[in-house]
């Protein structure tokens, strides 16, 4: 019986590390759409577009810049819970794209419209990450079963040797 309750103390503890994959996993693909967020908001409440900050500059750009910060605090957390690797697809993709926005119209001079640009790399991203979507629905489906194989396999066990110790005495 003692054996019973240390495995099912280990399939609690392999349950907490399969939840802690999964919320990581999530924060790391929130933390690929944090660098649109002020695109988001300025499409869902259109005036945010013009307010501005107290040294002049917009509120938008200032959504975008935190965004970024907090993008890449959100993206170590994952890291530290060991999201799923394909996850990371998401800032990664966000926070390249962003560069090469800005260095095109900051050092080469483009005139980008970034409500269009910002739109287009959303699209770009959302597209592949379905897939990633996807895969990571499967891993998990994957980590459910195989932790429901093993502790089976364990009850079996244990429950074979208490059958064999019941026939010793």
């Amino acid at each position: 019986m003692a054996g019973t309750q240390q495995q099912l103390h280990l399939q609690e503890g392999k349950t907490k590390l399969t939840f802690w994959k999964i919320f990581s996993s999530i924060l790391v693909i929130i933390s690929g759409f944090l660098p649109f967020l002020d695109n988001i908001l300025v499409f869902l409440f259109p005036d945010l577009a013009l307010f501005k900050d107290r040294i002049g500059g917009f509120v938008r750009n200032d959504i975008w810049l935190l965004s970024l910060y907090i993008s890449t605090i959100i993206v170590i957390i994952g890291r530290f819970g060991k999201a799923y690797n394909l996850t990371y697809y998401f800032p990664l993709f966000a926070t390249t794209y962003s560069v090469v926005m800005y260095i095109l119209m900051m050092f080469f001079g483009y005139n980008i419209d970034i409500e269009w640009a910002q739109r287009l790399g959303l699209v770009i991203m959302i597209t592949p990450g379905m897939y990633v979507i996807y895969r990571l629905i499967n891993y998990i489906k994957k980590l459910q079963l195989k932790d429901e194989i093993q502790f089976k396999a364990i009850e079996r066990i244990v429950e074979k040797a208490q059958n064999e110790n019941e026939k010793e005495k």
